[in-house]
């Protein structure tokens, strides 16, 4: 949590970079052999290549041996880079000259990569001819040995200065690639497409628009070449081991999908606060995200206050999501670490963590860039780097990646560069996760960025979100809602002890579970909450239950409208146990949605309603494992004008304080009508400029010169027939303090007692 939200052109370019892999030799001694083939971005100095290699050999995959008839360039430390990258080649000259024979037979590769294409679209060929030549290369490939494998990538992008069409015929190019690889893909010698294209930015990532970076570029490449020369090279990922990734899903060693519902605790500030892991389980949670320090610019946090953090995790049955803060806003917070560094942390307490894999995610790094765009821009080089340290130390343990821009990715850096990063994971074991303050205040941009990930298929987390902020005001009631319907989990910040500035995102106060702030009674008890929605880990002897979400209702329609209520019915929800009621959700014209009642039937009866104002309605149906479906359609309903006096009473009462100007207020609301209330909002108007000092309890309260509103909380929003509620507040006057002559609950005037 934050309190803040060229390479010169050279004369023709590269050859297109294709990955052929042979099978391995009779021999197992035997190293397979690569070949790297394409033009300048592969060969000269192409050190991605150089990446590539250490990557392979730092994951255990050494009987690997580069080869070509060209030497390696220099690219800062020692490699096996030996490749057939020839600047300004392209690939229908290697065709017609038929040039590669030559090579294949010299280099004798097990496995080729080709990139290779550029300087052809730079000369305007067409991607037919572009994909005829492959045709040709292919050939040759498979005349020189049968079963060989070849990987294709889909070309970086492209943006010259002196070729304005190029970035268009690049994406004409790849677009093709696809169609042509499965058309000549065979069970002997298949092909394999790498997309290099979908996440680089020439203006980003190269030097001069076509020649990639040595900051961002050959980073970008290599993390896509990885996953695929693994692959071809036979080897399985390691088996997932505990907490691990399926799909978009997070799931425990035992299969069972795994929804985290917790809380954020600032354990390297509050070392002594030991009873809050108990206290956050006392509430049903089922995760604790714990805050530790690298020693950059909190602790070290040593690997035995490690071990303890984790047993008083288990100890309280909570999964424990470790993460080191002193990253948080690099590149714009002074002094803040690396996500090398963070790395080194973690690989120094590895002895805590090993064997910790079902109880303990690692959080490689808090918000681990500011707003400096620059910074920013390396996130998936500098976390796929990071993942790769933490793999080459023998951490199996699913990772979590925060996203830059103080964690909410406002730039969309995460979201279009998550999935070369997790397939930079040998384990494909990591899990995304965004941070969703200011920035997320609307309901169409909470989940605009759900849906990405869900279109994309790949797995994330809100790993913070609060009710407000000091850089806006975070639409919480649809975090919520949209994390429930769509299984995805949340950590909501924080538990305690946050600085005066935010301390309204303080759960508790002073750390006492039995003072819960407006921001805990939300997220703990209120709707899509953590004690509605939470399920234990089983390895904690949580069942798995039921895990199948009931289907969506039917779009509500709305009936018997008067100027005070209206009643709703919707077309069933099935379910493969059943369905065991229903929640009702309302928003008041264009605002957010928020629950207003629950029932077992597909009819609701909503009352309290103010005059002359259009609500909109949606239902989602729930079973016995807490499974909740998606939203149905919306349904709009404007109220009549009405009037008159409400089925309601109000009974005031404002007790001065001897020897000074303040007085506390009490008020009593009791709903006289025969039909429940479900949601309701008190008005009055002050006659002698009395101040309410907030918060107040029982209610929010606001003030607006003369003018006092009070809005129900979670816990007291639904008032039955003669039900009443108390709520209240201190303030102060100047003279005298005379009570309020009128009040209405939601629109209606009220009598008073």
């Amino acid at each position: 949590m934050t309190l803040r939200f060229l390479r010169a052109v050279v004369t023709g370019l590269l050859l297109a970079a294709c990955v052929v892999i042979a099978p391995a030799a009779a021999n197992a001694a035997a190293p397979t052999r690569v070949m790297a083939l394409g033009d300048s971005i592969t060969g000269s100095p192409g050190c991605w290549r150089a990446l590539l290699w250490k990557h392979l050999q730092d994951t255990g995959h050494t009987d690997v041996d580069f080869v070509g008839s060209l030497p390696a360039p220099g690219c800062g430390f020692t490699y096996d880079g030996e490749n057939e990258g020839h600047g300004g080649y392209l690939a229908t000259n290697i065709a017609r000259d038929n040039q590669l024979p030559g090579w294949l037979s010299s280099a004798r590769p097990d496995v080729v990569l080709m990139h290779l294409g550029t300087n052809d679209v730079w000369n305007n060929i067409p991607a037919n001819t572009i994909l005829s030549a492959y045709s040709t290369l292919l050939g040759q490939m498979r005349a020189s040995n049968p079963a060989i494998k070849l990987v294709v990538a889909q070309i970086i992008p492209m943006n010259p200065s002196n070729c304005s069409a190029c970035a268009q015929r690049v994406v004409d190019l790849n677009a093709a690639i696809p169609g042509w690889a499965r058309a000549n893909s065979t069970a002997a010698s298949p092909i394999t497409v790498v997309d290099q294209w979908t996440g680089f930015s020439t203006a980003a990532d190269t030097t001069d628009g076509v020649h990639p970076n040595t900051t961002t570029g050959i980073q970008k490449i290599e993390s896509r070449w990885y996953p695929a020369v693994v692959a071809a090279l036979g080897a399985e990922p390691p088996a997932a081991v505990g907490l691990h990734v399926e799909g978009a899903k997070v799931v425990e060693g035992n299969g069972t999908p795994f929804v985290m519902r917790g809380v954020n605790h600032a354990h390297v500030w509050y070392q002594s606060q030991t009873r809050a892991f108990a206290d956050i389980k006392s509430f049903g949670a089922n995760t604790v995200r714990v805050v530790l320090g690298s020693g950059q610019r909190w602790g070290p946090t040593p690997a035995a206050e490690v071990g303890s953090v984790i047993g008083l995790c288990k100890q309280s049955k909570l999964i424990c999501v470790l993460e080191v803060h002193d990253t948080t806003g690099y590149g714009e917070q002074s002094g803040a670490a690396t996500l090398d560094q963070a790395a080194s942390y973690w690989i120094s307490v590895a002895s805590a963590l090993k064997g910790q894999e079902n109880y303990v995610v690692i959080n490689l790094g808090n918000e681990p860039f500011g707003n400096n765009a620059q910074a920013s821009a390396t996130w998936a080089s500098a976390t796929s780097s990071a993942i790769s340290r933490l793999r080459g130390a023998g951490l199996q343990h699913l990772l979590m990646a925060d996203a830059p821009m103080w964690g909410q990715d406002w730039g969309n850096i995460m979201r279009d560069n998550a999935a070369s990063v997790l397939n930079a994971d040998p384990q494909r074991n990591t899990v995304f996760s965004i941070h969703m303050y200011g920035v997320y205040n609307t309901a169409d941009k909470v989940n605009a960025y759900f849906d990405s990930f869900k279109s994309a298929g790949l797995p994330l987390v809100v790993g913070e979100f609060g009710h407000n902020h000091s850089d806006g005001d975070p639409d919480e009631d649809t975090i919520l809602a949209q994390a429930q319907a769509r299984g995805l989990g949340y950590l909501g910040w924080s538990w305690s002890g946050n600085s005066s500035d935010v301390a309204y995102l303080d759960m508790v106060n002073s750390f006492d579970p039995a003072s819960l702030t407006p921001w805990g009674q939300r997220i703990l008890n209120g709707a899509n909450g953590i004690r509605q929605t939470s399920k234990e880990a089983t390895i904690y002897g949580g069942s798995p239950g039921d895990t199948q979400p009931p289907s969506t209702p039917g779009t509500p329609t709305a009936s018997g409208v008067t100027s005070t209520g209206l009643t709703l019915n919707w077309a069933a929800s099935t379910d493969n146990v059943g369905v065991t009621g229903y929640d009702v959700l309302r928003a008041v014209g264009s605002g957010s949605f928020t629950q207003v009642g629950s029932t077992a039937t597909t009819s609701f009866a909503d009352s309290g309603l103010t005059p002359s104002t259009t609500y909109r309605y949606q239902v989602r149906a729930k079973d016995a494992a807490g499974n909740v479906s998606a939203s149905s359609g919306i349904a709009s309903a404007t109220t009549g004008a009405g009037g008159g006096t409400g089925t309601c009473k109000v009974g005031y009462s404002g007790q001065n304080w001897g020897g000074g100007n303040g007085f506390t207020a009490s008020i009593a609301i009791t709903n006289t009508g025969t039909s429940a209330i479900n949601g309701w909002t008190l008005a009055f108007s002050y006659a002698n400029g009395q101040s309410v000092t907030l918060p107040g309890w029982g209610a929010t309260f606001a003030q607006s010169g003369a003018a006092v509103t009070a809005t129900n909380l979670t816990w007291n929003g639904a008032l039955a027939p003669n039900a009443s509620t108390t709520i209240g507040f201190n303030g102060t006057f100047s003279g005298s303090n005379p009570a309020p002559s009128t009040f209405t609950l939601n629109g209606s005037t009220c009598t008073t007692a």
